[in-house]
């Protein structure tokens, strides 16, 4: 292990560390609560998993080497040409664990908006929208991982060194550019609702910043960006990556960790929407009058009903249904 890989090493296993103890905090927080697990939190557990497993990957990458090595070498050592090609084939399975955690961050954020947005008809189509890119966003990432090097063996090959095509560019810059896309779409999405909530405009910033932490990720992504047309150095590629796995669990889980610090969930009260007696977005959402839109009410950012007046507007038809993060207004 040379002084050069020592840093990385150090900083994956220290941002590591930290992604994982902000997940073990939402879970250990949830249970507190005695909340059952949402798909969210499940998603999270597996991201621990994945996280650990990239950590493990990063040292053995780093201490070992791969098949991306300086033209002047012409010979090594058959010890050598071994652990660069185990570091070459872990290399490989690293970007898809970490793409896949990228994305499973990027759903729990999702699932997140989903909820707050439940029962809303614009916001439940454009969710609809969001998921279908996300989905395709991830299979794009996923194919080019495989399509810089034609055969595949290519990888892992050490002697005679692989060529350009190890270094992964195509994959780089559709990981850095499907990034900055969806988090920028998972940052805007809740954001026209939160703004017209009813509410002090402290209150406002509150939570427009809790869903504007995608916007370390998105500098993350653009500072990495011209670095990486020229340069695609496994050692800051790997700090990078690191940095930008502790900012995405960061984004996916403050805004959860902000309700749940609270000892006792508050009563807050049931959906209603714009449309006279109507009904609209989620099927079995029971709808009211009301002077303004209406947005779900969650215990996650503790939201403002906008234009809700309980005395005015009582439920008909309908039971209020409790889980884990929201009241729902159903349909008996």
């Amino acid at each position: 292990m040379s002084m050069d890989s020592d840093v990385p090493i150090a900083l994956a296993g220290v941002f590591g560390a930290l992604s994982v103890a902000l997940m073990l905090l939402r879970l250990t927080m949830r249970t507190r609560q005695g909340q059952s697990l949402l798909l969210s939190d499940y998603l999270t557990i597996v991201c621990i998993g994945l996280i650990m497993a990239r950590t493990a990957f990063i040292t053995v990458i780093l201490a070992w080497g791969n098949s991306d090595l300086e033209e002047s070498v012409t010979a090594m050592s058959s010890t050598e040409i071994y652990r660069r090609r185990i570091g070459s084939k872990l290399t490989l399975v690293n970007r898809v664990v970490y793409n896949i955690y990228l994305w499973l961050q990027k759903s729990v954020v999702l699932l997140l908006c989903q909820r707050i947005l439940c029962g809303l008809r614009w916001p439940e189509r454009i969710i609809k929208v969001c998921w279908a890119f996300l989905v395709a966003s991830f299979v794009a990432v996923q194919v080019t991982t495989f399509t810089d090097c034609s055969p595949l063996r290519l990888y892992w090959q050490v002697m005679p060194p692989p060529g350009p095509c190890i270094d992964g560019h195509a994959q780089l810059l559709t990981l850095i550019a499907m990034n900055i896309t969806t988090d920028t779409m998972l940052m805007l999405l809740p954001m026209p609702w939160l703004l017209r909530l009813k509410t002090s405009r402290t209150r406002r910033c509150q939570l427009v910043g809790l869903f504007s932490i995608g916007l370390l990720l998105i500098a993350v992504a653009i500072i990495r960006l011209p670095y990486f047309i020229d340069n695609t150095d496994q050692v800051y590629r790997h700090t990078w990556g690191s940095v930008e796995a502790f900012l995405s669990a960061l984004a996916a889980n403050i805004p959860t960790l902000f309700t749940l610090r609270q000892r006792r969930k508050k009563d807050y009260p049931p959906y209603y929407s714009s449309s006279p007696g109507g009904h609209e977005g989620r099927r079995g959402v029971t709808r009211s009058p009301t002077s303004g839109e209406g947005i779900l009410v969650t215990s996650i950012v503790q939201l403002e009903f906008m234009g809700f007046n309980a005395q005015k507007s009582p439920i008909s038809n309908g039971f209020v249904r409790q889980d884990s993060d929201a009241w729902v207004v159903c349909d008996k």
